[in-house]
């Protein structure tokens, strides 16, 4: 089953993502709506997102494509009525420092993100990639029971109940932990999950062997972010070394027990000093929990460090390579697509109430769907409530984006005349008349 979300129609033009408009000429304006303009060159760029078989052909079905443009401009115009912009000034800086990252990684630590065949075929048999499993899976909701049908399973008699089998899990993708542990057992293997409460008789019901050409897209996946983690560390290293970063460890033993004062040095640098006030401040602006620290030296010690170059340093590396400068282009972008997020919080989503009993029901109706994908306890929780939100979100959006066509009706203006002479040009362009 496949679950429409709201933002379908934005996602479709490409209205959700970030990317930019190819530098143009100035073209002719199609629609206004308030002071926001949508030309030409917008709507072809959006219509360029679409996969062929979604393309426009009666032009009705243009029209209602470029009234998703206009959804969008409703949609930032009552987000700024609401005075939305200061409520994801925490989300785009977020954005900022990821962006932030990612750029001074590839600029600094460039070849350690890059591998080789070799490295790749290498980690694809290390990992256990070459080994895909099929569970079959039993709930059961009390401990005592599932003890009773583990030990039924084992003994080879069959269990009555709702048994749910998996699609082919790759030990790369299991996603949760107690499922990984699985793909060391053998055919007939069966096990007792508990999570989060609820408990599951898994079964191993099948393997196969896969070679690197079957799942390559997923093994360079996991072999990406495994380089990114150890280029990060080597680039913590590398920055903490060059700003003679150096934290007290006796205000760290402070912090560790709770009893630290907020003017009491805690790292001292090249790039500046930093108090425990100054510590605690970092950790609210990069959205970390300032409330539980770890009791340990070492391991608080490499929280600070980390803390201090991501909210410290790392914007002094990006200043001094001209990265900010980089980033404006999409900012303005990435800021839309905040607002309208936040926008939709408030008006769709906090609308939408869900109790146990329906989140169950969803689950009960598309088991076998969410069988295939491997999830297990709260991440499998999160997604069949995430898919009931967005399924419940369909209406309430419709209603509201309706709402909103009337409320700002008077400052919307399309000019359907020249949208006419648009979709003729298109047209006579993907049909060419041969002389």
């Amino acid at each position: 089953m496949e679950l429409l979300k709201p933002q379908t129609a934005l996602l479709a033009l490409g209205l959700w993502a970030c990317a930019d408009a190819p530098p143009e000429s100035a073209s002719a304006i199609l629609a206004r709506v308030g002071e926001a303009e949508i030309s030409e060159r917008d709507f072809a760029a959006a219509l360029e997102k679409l996969p062929a078989s979604s393309k426009a052909q009666p032009l009705a079905d243009w029209r209602r494509q470029l009234q998703a443009l206009i959804d969008k401009e409703l949609l930032l115009l009552e987000a700024h009525a609401q005075g939305l912009d200061e409520a994801v000034a925490d989300a785009m800086a977020a954005w900022e420092r990821k962006e932030r990252v990612e750029a001074l990684l590839a600029r600094e630590m460039g070849e350690q993100l890059t591998y080789t065949e070799m490295e790749l075929t290498e980690f694809f048999a290390e990992s256990g990639a070459g080994r895909e499993i099929r569970l079959r899976r039993l709930p059961v909701r009390e401990r005592a029971a599932a003890l009773a049908a583990l030990r039924k399973a084992q003994e080879g008699l069959d269990l009555d109940g709702e048994w749910s089998e998996s699609g082919w899990l790759n030990a790369l993708n299991a996603g949760d932990a107690r499922t990984a542990a699985l793909f060391l057992q053998e055919v007939g293997t069966v096990e007792l999950v508990e999570t989060d409460g609820q408990f599951l008789v898994v079964a191993v019901a099948a393997e196969r062997e896969v070679s690197l050409a079957d799942c390559r897209p997923l093994v360079e996946a996991t072999l990406t972010r495994h380089k990114k983690q150890q280029a990060n560390l080597a680039y913590l290293e590398q920055l903490t070394s060059q700003h003679a970063v150096q934290l007290d460890t006796a205000a760290l033993r402070q912090v560790a027990a709770g009893v630290a004062r907020p003017e009491v040095r805690l790292v001292r640098s090249a790039a500046g000093d930093w108090n425990v006030d100054d510590y605690q401040q970092a950790l609210a602006r990069l959205g970390a929990d300032a409330g539980s620290q770890p009791t340990d030296v070492s391991a608080l010690g490499f929280k600070v460090t980390r803390a201090f170059v991501a909210d410290q340093i790392l914007p002094q590396e990006a200043h001094k390579h001209g990265l900010d400068a980089e980033l404006e282009p999409r900012r303005a972008q990435m800021r839309q697509q905040k607002l309208i997020q936040a926008l939709w919080e408030r008006e769709i989503y906090a609308h939408i109430q869900l109790d146990p009993a329906q989140v169950r029901a969803f689950y009960e109706a598309n088991a076998q769907r969410y069988a295939r994908s491997g999830a297990l306890g709260r991440e499998l929780q999160a997604q069949v409530t995430r898919d009931l939100r967005d399924a419940q979100a369909v209406p309430l959006f419709d209603r509201y984006i309706a709402q909103l066509r009337e409320k700002y009706a008077e400052l919307v203006a399309v000019e359907e005349g020249r949208l006419g002479e648009f979709v003729s040009r298109r047209r006579q362009a993907a049909n060419p008349v041969e002389l």
